[in-house]
């Protein structure tokens, strides 16, 4: 079995904790698989190299992902593509994501045994139209932001469900997520929790200038069109999963809907989302 392991080597701790999991994989009969940027770091500790991330997701089995939220969202994102299932390997804070802490790790051996589960996890599309034209296209696992630039001023956007216009908000910015990005800027933006079980999606206002502005909850099946007014005066930036920042022009309109594809998390260890929740959420 082929496993590639991605490690965050920002983390405090993990060059021994990564080399302790590749040590378990190898007594399981596994093959450890890493980036080359990774190998002169855990030299000893692997027997599969490649430079390029996705070649290497294409041809593994399963995908370990060793740190926070953070790098399991990327690693998940990236798995995606190719159909590959994920397991999250807490060394974070919170590891909402996680199937396991690392303290966990005997527990890995499941993967051999083919003891888990598979949980998938529903992504977005994101297009951005300008004139008719596809000018930008990504797909996310927690979320799609559109936020202004720090010196911009308030902006104004309509949106519209299923072609239908539904709302229009005065806010610096808005938030469309899934059940498993309602945990992350939803929630601290004033947005539900949403079980991931529940496939929707989450629209949330950021630091809306108006009272009666809440999030609303949209079935999985909608289409978002939101069309930002922007004016001299104002920058608004598209982020993906806190990555990168598209800068949007007036006159686009970001597209959003449920992707075909589906994040596969390894749910080794059985616990129900509320529990996850209290454990990480509320005395994390």
């Amino acid at each position: 079995m082929k496993i590639l392991v991605t490690p965050n080597n920002d983390k405090e701790g993990i060059l021994e904790n990564t080399l302790t999991l590749c040590d378990k994989l190898h007594a399981c009969g596994g093959k450890v698989m890493m980036v080359s940027s990774d190998c002169e770091t855990y030299r000893g500790a692997w027997d599969i190299r490649g430079d390029d991330v996705n070649e290497l997701t294409k041809t593994c089995h399963a995908v370990i992902a060793i740190g926070g939220d953070g790098t399991i969202l990327r690693s998940a994102t990236i798995a995606a593509i190719y159909d590959k299932p994920v397991l999250g390997l807490n060394l974070g804070r919170l590891g909402f994501m996680a199937g396991l802490e690392f303290s966990e790790l005997p527990l890995v051996s499941r993967l051999f045994t083919q003891d888990y589960k598979i949980q998938k996890r529903m992504m977005l599309d994101v297009t951005v139209r300008q004139n008719g034209s596809c000018c930008y296209r990504s797909i996310a696992l927690n979320d799609a932001v559109l936020s202004r630039g720090a010196m911009s001023h308030i902006i104004d956007f309509n949106v519209r469900h299923n072609s239908d216009v539904c709302l229009n908000y005065r806010a610096d910015g808005l938030i469309i997520a899934t059940p498993t990005g309602s945990t992350a800027y939803s929630l601290a933006a004033g947005g539900p929790v949403v079980d991931p079980s529940v496939k929707s999606i989450i629209l949330t206002p950021v630091c809306p200038h108006s009272l009666c502005d809440r999030s609303v909850i949209f079935s999985s099946d909608s289409c978002l069109d939101i069309e930002p007014k922007i004016t001299y005066e104002n920058e608004l930036f598209l982020t993906i999963d806190g990555n990168g920042g598209y800068q949007l022009e007036n006159g686009c309109t970001v597209h959003i809907k449920r992707s075909k594809l589906n994040a596969k998390f390894i749910i080794i260890k059985h616990n129900s989302f509320s529990r996850v929740f209290t454990q990480k959420m509320l005395h994390g």
